[in-house]
């Protein structure tokens, strides 16, 4: 472990002292590259294995059945349009969609800064392994992380809430729970608009496909699903990068990811909203590769209170990611620099007291 801390301690030195430019640089390198090998070995496998997933599932819909599995009906009717094409066509569009998103992120994130910056930004971001595995599957990750763009960057008003509402209600997926918590903090506003919008839609949902279709879902989701959901975790051992299946020495991994999420969604806004992103990914029942693309909404937040931090976790992304149950150590490593320090925390504690007597 000490020799281990001494390297890390070392890189973080050595990307301190060439931060920058020539940091930009080697993560973009390194991404372009490994990027570049794992899509050579992924996409002949799997390209547009999930955009002809949600095909099917419209398609099953329409028919009056419910083949989405974990997805509610309401899905099938936004994924509609990928029937009136064919399912080489509808995986092209899913991937156009998320590189369309990707791009027009880092053009946003990414203002003030050169040209030369903003390229290597892109670089870096295109080649981020799971974007990469999201872009080849056609993966909803992405739009996840556009309807989220709204919440996280500008200031807590009801109409940013109304994308993420949306969400709710075609991709609730168990690793935004630790966002809404941070919502329930931060951005009250918003939050209120997204509950309301994933009620509203989910009620049209109902009144288009019928009760029976929303509690064939729900089925899935409870007691009726579970062998389906344990045939999924057999099938995930090698895909599955969160904690689970849980054993007695993951429950309090898990544990202590919990709480050391909570205090710090409690203790400060960007800090908590990272520490959300990652444990979202650690504590969900299921965390594929693609679903950490989502991590590229903490990069800007990160870079501001943990320099050092994300400069390491950056450079060696793709190099733990692609590795079997990597994802888990460096998501935990990540969160633990979000955890507030002491004189962070009396930072936050000054703040407060200068807004209550401002």
């Amino acid at each position: 472990m000490t020799a281990v801390a001494s390297f890390r301690d070392l890189l973080a030195t050595r990307l301190e002292r060439w931060s920058g430019r020539p940091t930009l640089v080697a993560v973009a390198a390194l991404n372009a590259i490994t990027g570049v090998a794992i899509a050579a070995v992924i996409l002949p496998l799997s390209y547009g294995q999930d955009a002809g997933f949600y095909r099917t599932c419209a398609l099953s819909v329409a028919a009056g059945k419910n083949d989405c599995s974990l997805y509610p009906p309401l899905a099938a009717l936004l994924a509609r349009p990928l029937t009136w094409v064919t399912p080489t066509a509808a995986a092209a569009i899913m991937t156009l969609i998320g590189a369309t998103i990707l791009l027009t992120g880092v053009t946003l994130e990414t203002r003030g800064r050169v040209l030369v910056d903003r390229v290597l930004v892109a670089v870096a971001a295109l080649g981020f392994a799971p974007v990469v595995y999201e872009l080849s599957l056609g993966q909803v990750t992405l739009l996840i992380a556009a309807a989220l763009y709204p919440v996280v960057r500008h200031e807590d008003a009801f109409r940013n809430g109304l994308p993420m509402g949306i969400v709710l209600a075609v991709a609730p997926k168990p690793m935004l729970l630790p966002l809404l918590a941070w919502m329930l903090v931060w951005r009250r506003r918003a939050l209120v608009t997204a509950l309301l919008g994933a009620l509203t839609l989910t009620s049209v949902g109902v009144v288009l496909y019928g009760t029976d279709q929303y509690a064939t879902w729900a089925s899935v989701l409870t007691g009726a699903g579970r062998e389906s959901v344990a045939g999924t975790f057999a099938l995930s051992l090698v895909g599955n990068f969160s904690l689970w299946p849980l054993d007695p020495v993951r429950i309090v991994v898990a544990t202590a990811v919990g709480a050391v999420a909570l205090w710090t969604i409690l203790q400060d806004s960007s800090r908590g909203f990272v520490a959300a992103l990652l444990a979202g990914l650690l504590l969900a029942p299921y965390t594929g590769l693609y679903a950490a693309s989502i991590l590229l909404l903490a990069v800007k937040p990160a870079l501001a209170f943990a320099p050092r931090a994300t400069r390491v976790l950056a450079l060696m992304a793709n190099l733990s990611l692609a590795l079997l149950l990597a994802l888990a150590a460096w998501s935990v490593i990540g969160l633990a620099a979000c955890f507030p320090s002491v004189r962070s925390r009396s930072i936050w504690v000054s703040v407060r007291a200068n807004r209550r007597h401002g």
